[in-house]
């Protein structure tokens, strides 16, 4: 069997599948009930032991929010959990004798999609998580890009305006700082479900800021084609919920490229596999590395 971890700052969710990755079992907990490393891999490790049966896990992957070493298997310090240098890997593998891989929960999100989700039929896709922060996956010729280190997909910190404001990672004008739902809270005062709902009830100042983010994301799409020429943009995280109201303004700002032709224009999807997409992707992870 195979096994896929889901490590958020809110939950922490376990699948359990089949070694042709389809699932048998899905279990979730509060991250806040598993506060230290340990007590988390020794949750997970009882999990996946009461629902494996008879059978032998052989395979897990764990989805974290980056940064992370995947050399050393180590949970660098994820901005969400209080966690520092933790070797999951190594501890997890210790726990439940299973060959185990530390992967970027974006990463695996894009992996679901595309084997799972909205991204199913493709070859080069990129999947673009947009939430409290943005991040990314990239297909490429069916298979997933991490890049030379690893972070590969990192499309929240494309530059959309080097004098805009400063961003947590230390640059200026990245795609976070401008539409990002921590950074859309701080400019307007309420949270970025509260304004995507306001926006939605037809206010006014609301639907301003909302359309602004949906052309910024647009702006980001027209540069993801240049450079990955994708068949498909697949969006997910929480904004993806308010999917009539950044569509229509994302749709028309990748159509205003002269130089994206339609005949090479991607399509653009809501992503279907909603919180499910990191432990459906890192149970494919484990599948494509048992």
């Amino acid at each position: 069997m195979l096994a896929g971890i889901d490590l958020g700052g809110t939950q922490v969710r376990v699948a359990l599948a089949r070694s042709d990755g389809q699932l048998v079992a899905s279990i979730k907990t509060k991250t806040h009930l598993v506060p230290t490393p340990q007590a988390m891999v020794d949750w997970a490790a009882a999990e996946i032991d009461r629902h494996r049966g008879r059978e032998k896990v052989r395979s897990i992957t764990i989805a974290a929010p980056g940064p992370i070493d995947i050399k050393r298997g180590v949970l660098v310090n994820p901005p969400n959990l209080p966690w520092k240098n933790a070797p999951l890997e190594a501890m997890m593998s210790r726990a439940t004798g299973a060959k185990v891989t530390l992967a970027n929960d974006a990463d695996m999100a894009g992996l679901g999609e595309f084997h799972r989700g909205a991204g199913r039929g493709t070859k080069n896709m990129v999947y673009i998580t947009w939430s409290t922060g943005v991040g990314g996956g990239i297909i490429i010729d069916g298979k997933l890009h991490r890049g030379a280190h690893g972070t590969a997909g990192e499309v929240g910190h494309m530059i959309i305006d080097p004098n805009g404001p400063l961003d947590n990672c230390g640059q200026r004008g990245c795609l976070e700082a401008f539409i990002g739902g921590a950074n859309l809270a701080k400019e307007t005062g309420h949270t970025a479900a509260v304004l995507f709902a306001e926006a939605a009830r037809g206010d006014r100042d609301a639907r301003m800021v909302v359309e602004r983010a949906a052309r910024y994301m647009g702006i980001a799409l027209i540069s993801l084609t240049n450079i990955l020429d994708p068949e498909m943009f697949v969006i997910g995280g929480g904004v993806s919920r308010s999917w009539a109201l950044v569509q229509p303004t994302m749709l028309e700002t990748l159509r205003s490229s002269p130089f994206i032709k339609p005949a090479r224009r991607p399509r653009v999807r809501r992503a279907r596999l909603g919180d499910r997409a990191g432990q459906v992707g890192a149970v494919e992870w484990a599948r494509i590395n048992q």
